[in-house]
């Protein structure tokens, strides 16, 4: 895939905007280099004069030594899967973990399912907010949400929430015409945070991003191949996959 810089000083404007903190906010670097999520781990700390607190192998494969770890290193941060927070939430409650330093959560890679023992974690904590990131590869995050610190307010599934600055995305059908609220349809992504296709694969590229109907002459839209439907609250809800 390939990203244009735009896209990422795009994405790490509506971060600082969306999430603040600053020099002396301490940022875990968990996610694996491999993942698109560093970059916004990494970049977002660095351009903002946070500091980047790199665990080792060993920590970020055991929950509990993870938990022990973002208490020891009074981790404000913390930018991972789905899997790894429910694991975080669950070790912190058997061991009676405070995390007081931790304000944020933000949830990437996969859908946020917001499990018992997840609400028992963030009744405990009401400082932190927990926040559900959205976007392919071909995107980075492009929607956004943050649930209340009241967990008795969440919803039973979490939403994926709004576009992030200066991106669009539409629910449409197979016909490209957008459907109503609470119907459900495919996203498409436009806007700032959209790569410009696959490096020498013209051919996915043009499957993929295709003629945008709704924007000016020559902009595109990329086809996630996600069902969602738009909420009452007027925020994106996941439903499944086109292809399964």
């Amino acid at each position: 895939v390939v990203m244009p810089a735009g896209a990422i000083a795009n994405l790490v404007a509506w971060h600082h905007g969306e999430i603040g903190g600053g020099a002396g906010t301490r940022v875990a670097q968990f996610t694996a280099i491999s993942f698109d999520v560093s970059a916004q781990e990494i970049l977002t700390t660095l351009l903002t004069g946070k500091t980047l607190v790199v665990p080792d192998d060993a920590v970020r494969r055991d929950a509990a030594a993870l938990t022990r770890w973002l208490e020891e290193h009074r981790i404000n941060e913390l930018y991972a899967p789905n899997l790894v927070v429910d694991a975080v939430a669950e070790a912190a409650v058997e061991s009676g973990a405070a995390l007081g330093e931790l304000r944020v959560i933000a949830q990437a890679g996969e859908a946020l399912a917001l499990t018992p023992r997840l609400r028992a974690f963030q009744a405990d904590r009401p400082w932190l907010r927990l926040h559900n990131h959205y976007g392919p590869t071909e995107s980075h995050v492009i929607t956004a949400t943050t649930l209340p610190g009241d967990p008795a307010t969440w919803p039973a599934t979490a939403p994926i929430g709004r576009p992030i600055w200066n991106d669009q995305v539409y629910v449409l059908d197979d016909a490209l015409g957008p459907v109503p609220p609470g119907v459900v349809g495919e996203l498409y992504l436009a806007g700032a945070g959209l790569a410009r296709g696959y490096l020498k694969r013209p051919g996915l590229t043009a499957e993929r991003f295709v003629a945008d109907p709704f924007g000016p002459a020559g902009s595109r839209l990329y086809r996630t191949g996600d069902l969602v439907r738009w909420g009452k609250d007027g925020q994106l809800v996941f439903v499944g996959r086109a292809d399964h």
